[in-house]
Parts: C-alpha cells; structure tokens; sequence
C-alpha cells in the first residue's frame, strides 16, 4: 500500500517472509505489499520529527523523544483482511527484535531504501504463517507497540524445527 504523506512525499513497503533450512537454502517465501497503518504514519512521522530536531530539543520545549526503537517484528496465523486501522495481528504466533537494518540512497529514478531483518529461531511447534507485522517501541508480548504494517501473505508459509524464518521490511521513500 502507498501512504501519501505532505510534500507528495510516498511511503511504500514490501515483506517478504522466509523460511530457511539449515544448509541455508529457502524452503519457502512470500512477498507482498502490505498496509501502512494509521498509527505507524504516526509512528514513523514522529520519529522523523525528533530526528530532526533532536539536538535543539530543549530550547524547543519538546521534551518526550519519539523513536522507532526498539522494533520488533512479528508473524501471526491469523485470516482476515489487514487495514489501516489495525494494531495488531489477528493471531500472534511470535516476536522478534531487529536483527539488521540497513538503507540505500535514492538517486533521479530509484527511491531510497530501508530495509530491516527479523531472524526467528526454530519454533517449537509447526507454524503456519499466514500474516506479519512491525511493532515500534514494542517488548517480547505479542501485540506491544505500536503495528507499523501489517501484511497478509498470499500463500501460507509453513515452518517446523530445524528450520528458521525470516521476515524482511523494505521500505521505498520517493518524492
């Protein structure tokens, strides 16, 4: 989904879902775009803010900083539509904090790019993952934080012991 922001400014992101054997080939994989929710235009509107202003904070009166950190990333069983009303998954499988992160600059015809990992370790029963979100200023408990995207895979991803999943957020920012 694409999120208009002022200055024509446009938020879009991709995730993609892994599962990964333990020789390192892909098992399985699903990549979509997702729904940008309200509250993580906030979130992300926020963060640019503080960082923008983060060194004259003070003699700005702003004194509640606004991060994205820490962020987690979640994969869920859940059936439904995602919306950007949401602020949760429809079920929560787990959660894991960010892994790696890393961003592209964007030249005349391709969008600046971000991009963060989420690395889940074997799980200890078969899941089905059939949804996946980005939590900021999340914790370990399902559904802490505040749901960035949330994003309903096309086709289920099953995963079981001992292979891992990975969820991947990418984010293209263009002008």
């Amino acid at each position: 989904m694409h999120a208009d922001l002022p200055g024509s400014l446009r938020l879009h992101a991709d995730i993609t879902v892994s599962v990964i054997a333990p020789d390192g080939s892909v098992r399985a994989s699903c990549t979509g775009p997702n729904v940008t929710c309200t509250s993580g235009l906030t979130a992300f509107a926020a963060a640019l803010v503080w960082s923008g202003i983060e060194d004259q904070a003070a003699n700005l009166g702003v004194t509640s900083p606004a991060y994205l950190a820490p962020l987690y990333g979640a994969l869920g069983s859940g059936t439904g539509t995602a919306q950007a009303a949401d602020t949760a998954l429809f079920s929560e499988l787990g959660r894991q904090t960010v892994g790696a992160g890393a961003a592209s600059p964007a030249t005349s015809s391709i969008a600046a790019l971000c991009t963060w990992l989420f690395y889940f370790p074997p799980p200890p029963s078969p899941w089905t993952i059939t949804e996946a979100g980005v939590f900021a200023g999340a914790n370990a408990a399902a559904g802490s934080g505040t749901m960035l995207d949330h994003y309903m895979l096309a086709t289920p991803v099953p995963v079981s012991s001992p292979d891992t999943a990975l969820l991947q957020v990418s984010l293209s920012v263009t002008g």
